[in-house]
Protein backbone atom coordinates (compact mmCIF):
# COMPACT_ATOMS: atom_id res chain seq x y z
CA UNK A 1 0.00 0.00 0.00
CA UNK A 2 1.30 3.44 -0.98
CA UNK A 3 1.54 6.11 1.73
CA UNK A 4 0.46 9.53 0.48
CA UNK A 5 2.29 12.41 2.13
CA UNK A 6 0.08 15.32 3.19
CA UNK A 7 1.02 18.51 1.32
CA UNK A 8 1.76 21.69 3.26
CA UNK A 9 1.96 25.11 1.59
CA UNK A 10 4.55 26.60 3.95
CA UNK A 11 6.72 23.50 3.78
CA UNK A 12 6.62 23.60 -0.05
CA UNK A 13 7.29 27.33 -0.05
CA UNK A 14 10.34 26.96 2.22
CA UNK A 15 11.70 23.81 0.55
CA UNK A 16 15.06 24.23 -1.18
CA UNK A 17 14.76 25.04 -4.88
CA UNK A 18 16.10 22.20 -7.04
CA UNK A 19 17.67 21.97 -10.46
CA UNK A 20 14.67 19.97 -11.67
CA UNK A 21 12.36 22.79 -10.57
CA UNK A 22 14.55 25.31 -12.40
CA UNK A 23 14.27 23.31 -15.63
CA UNK A 24 10.51 22.89 -15.20
CA UNK A 25 10.07 26.63 -14.46
CA UNK A 26 12.11 27.48 -17.57
CA UNK A 27 9.91 25.20 -19.68
CA UNK A 28 6.76 26.91 -18.35
CA UNK A 29 8.28 30.35 -18.98
CA UNK A 30 9.27 29.48 -22.56
CA UNK A 31 5.85 27.96 -23.28
CA UNK A 32 4.11 31.04 -21.85
CA UNK A 33 6.27 33.39 -23.93
CA UNK A 34 5.91 31.37 -27.15
CA UNK A 35 2.14 31.01 -26.87
CA UNK A 36 1.62 34.67 -25.99
CA UNK A 37 3.82 35.89 -28.83
CA UNK A 38 2.08 33.52 -31.28
CA UNK A 39 -1.30 35.08 -30.46
CA UNK A 40 -0.01 38.60 -29.69
CA UNK A 41 -2.81 40.47 -31.50
CA UNK A 42 -5.40 39.03 -29.10
CA UNK A 43 -3.11 38.82 -26.04
CA UNK A 44 -3.01 42.55 -25.30
CA UNK A 45 -5.57 45.32 -24.93
CA UNK A 46 -9.03 45.85 -23.48
CA UNK A 47 -10.51 42.65 -24.93
CA UNK A 48 -7.67 40.19 -24.54
CA UNK A 49 -7.54 36.43 -24.68
CA UNK A 50 -4.08 35.42 -23.51
CA UNK A 51 -4.28 31.69 -24.20
CA UNK A 52 -1.00 31.16 -22.35
CA UNK A 53 -2.83 31.96 -19.09
CA UNK A 54 -4.11 28.35 -19.18
CA UNK A 55 -0.62 27.36 -18.00
CA UNK A 56 -1.19 29.31 -14.79
CA UNK A 57 -3.82 26.91 -13.52
CA UNK A 58 -1.26 24.11 -13.78
CA UNK A 59 0.32 25.59 -10.64
CA UNK A 60 -2.72 24.05 -8.88
CA UNK A 61 -1.24 20.56 -9.03
CA UNK A 62 2.29 19.83 -7.78
CA UNK A 63 2.58 16.65 -9.87
CA UNK A 64 2.35 18.62 -13.13
CA UNK A 65 3.21 22.17 -12.13
CA UNK A 66 3.07 23.49 -8.58
CA UNK A 67 5.87 25.83 -7.58
CA UNK A 68 7.82 25.58 -10.88
CA UNK A 69 4.68 26.37 -12.90
CA UNK A 70 4.00 29.43 -10.74
CA UNK A 71 7.55 30.74 -11.10
CA UNK A 72 7.69 29.94 -14.82
CA UNK A 73 4.40 31.63 -15.67
CA UNK A 74 5.31 34.71 -13.62
CA UNK A 75 8.69 34.87 -15.40
CA UNK A 76 7.05 34.39 -18.79
CA UNK A 77 4.52 37.11 -17.96
CA UNK A 78 7.27 39.57 -17.11
CA UNK A 79 9.09 38.82 -20.37
CA UNK A 80 6.03 39.18 -22.61
CA UNK A 81 5.08 42.44 -20.87
CA UNK A 82 8.33 43.88 -22.20
CA UNK A 83 6.97 43.42 -25.74
CA UNK A 84 3.47 44.77 -25.07
CA UNK A 85 2.11 48.27 -25.49
CA UNK A 86 2.38 49.13 -21.75
CA UNK A 87 5.96 48.05 -21.11
CA UNK A 88 6.72 49.43 -17.63
CA UNK A 89 3.25 49.33 -16.12
CA UNK A 90 2.35 45.91 -17.43
CA UNK A 91 5.58 44.51 -16.04
CA UNK A 92 4.93 45.76 -12.50
CA UNK A 93 1.15 45.32 -12.37
CA UNK A 94 1.30 41.98 -14.20
CA UNK A 95 4.00 40.72 -11.83
CA UNK A 96 1.98 41.58 -8.72
CA UNK A 97 -1.16 40.10 -10.25
CA UNK A 98 0.73 36.97 -11.26
CA UNK A 99 2.20 36.44 -7.80
CA UNK A 100 -1.28 36.68 -6.25
CA UNK A 101 -3.02 34.53 -8.87
CA UNK A 102 -0.38 31.83 -9.15
CA UNK A 103 0.30 31.77 -5.43
CA UNK A 104 -3.42 31.27 -4.84
CA UNK A 105 -3.66 28.52 -7.49
CA UNK A 106 -0.75 26.68 -5.88
CA UNK A 107 -2.19 27.15 -2.37
CA UNK A 108 -5.69 26.09 -3.54
CA UNK A 109 -4.27 22.88 -5.00
CA UNK A 110 -3.03 22.00 -1.52
CA UNK A 111 -6.16 23.09 0.35
CA UNK A 112 -8.62 21.45 -2.05
CA UNK A 113 -6.44 18.31 -2.35
CA UNK A 114 -6.61 18.38 -6.17
CA UNK A 115 -10.43 18.38 -6.28
CA UNK A 116 -12.20 19.72 -9.40
CA UNK A 117 -14.09 22.30 -7.30
CA UNK A 118 -10.73 23.69 -6.22
CA UNK A 119 -9.66 23.99 -9.86
CA UNK A 120 -12.76 26.05 -10.60
CA UNK A 121 -12.26 28.22 -7.50
CA UNK A 122 -8.60 28.77 -8.40
CA UNK A 123 -9.58 29.62 -11.99
CA UNK A 124 -12.23 32.10 -10.86
CA UNK A 125 -9.88 33.83 -8.42
CA UNK A 126 -7.22 33.91 -11.14
CA UNK A 127 -9.76 35.46 -13.52
CA UNK A 128 -11.09 38.19 -11.26
CA UNK A 129 -7.76 39.17 -9.72
CA UNK A 130 -6.27 39.53 -13.21
CA UNK A 131 -9.33 41.45 -14.42
CA UNK A 132 -9.02 43.85 -11.48
CA UNK A 133 -5.27 44.42 -11.84
CA UNK A 134 -5.16 44.59 -15.64
CA UNK A 135 -8.67 45.84 -16.46
CA UNK A 136 -9.12 48.36 -13.64
CA UNK A 137 -5.67 49.31 -12.34
CA UNK A 138 -3.82 49.34 -15.64
CA UNK A 139 -6.26 49.85 -18.51
CA UNK A 140 -8.71 52.11 -16.67
CA UNK A 141 -6.70 54.05 -14.09
CA UNK A 142 -3.43 54.28 -15.99
CA UNK A 143 -4.68 54.56 -19.57
CA UNK A 144 -8.14 56.05 -19.08
CA UNK A 145 -10.10 53.31 -20.83
CA UNK A 146 -13.69 52.89 -19.60
CA UNK A 147 -13.67 50.83 -16.37
CA UNK A 148 -16.48 48.31 -16.96
CA UNK A 149 -15.62 47.50 -20.58
CA UNK A 150 -11.94 47.07 -19.62
CA UNK A 151 -12.83 44.88 -16.63
CA UNK A 152 -15.31 42.81 -18.68
CA UNK A 153 -12.92 42.44 -21.62
CA UNK A 154 -10.18 41.05 -19.42
CA UNK A 155 -12.67 38.94 -17.43
CA UNK A 156 -14.08 37.28 -20.54
CA UNK A 157 -10.59 36.57 -21.86
CA UNK A 158 -9.51 35.11 -18.51
CA UNK A 159 -12.66 32.97 -18.23
CA UNK A 160 -11.76 31.48 -21.60
CA UNK A 161 -8.02 31.07 -21.04
CA UNK A 162 -7.28 30.76 -17.30
CA UNK A 163 -10.47 28.98 -16.26
CA UNK A 164 -11.80 26.98 -19.23
CA UNK A 165 -8.57 26.17 -21.06
CA UNK A 166 -6.65 25.82 -17.78
CA UNK A 167 -9.24 23.35 -16.47
CA UNK A 168 -9.12 21.36 -19.72
CA UNK A 169 -5.31 21.33 -19.62
CA UNK A 170 -5.28 20.06 -16.02
CA UNK A 171 -7.80 17.32 -16.82
CA UNK A 172 -5.73 16.27 -19.86
CA UNK A 173 -2.59 16.11 -17.71
CA UNK A 174 -4.42 14.03 -15.10
CA UNK A 175 -5.64 11.60 -17.74
CA UNK A 176 -2.14 11.33 -19.21
CA UNK A 177 -0.58 10.64 -15.81
CA UNK A 178 -3.26 8.06 -14.97
CA UNK A 179 -2.49 6.20 -18.20
CA UNK A 180 1.22 6.24 -17.35
CA UNK A 181 0.56 4.93 -13.83
CA UNK A 182 -1.53 2.04 -15.20
CA UNK A 183 1.33 0.82 -17.40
Amino acid sequence: MMIIKERNFLAELKAPWTLTETVRAAIFAVLYIAITMAVAPIAYGMAQIRISEALGLVAYDAKYGGRPAAVGVITGGVVVSLFGPAIGLDTIIGFVSGVICLGFAWWAGIKFKGDDLGKVVAGLVYTFVTAFFIGILMLHLMFGLPAWPAFLGVTIGQLISALALGFILLKALEATYKKKELR
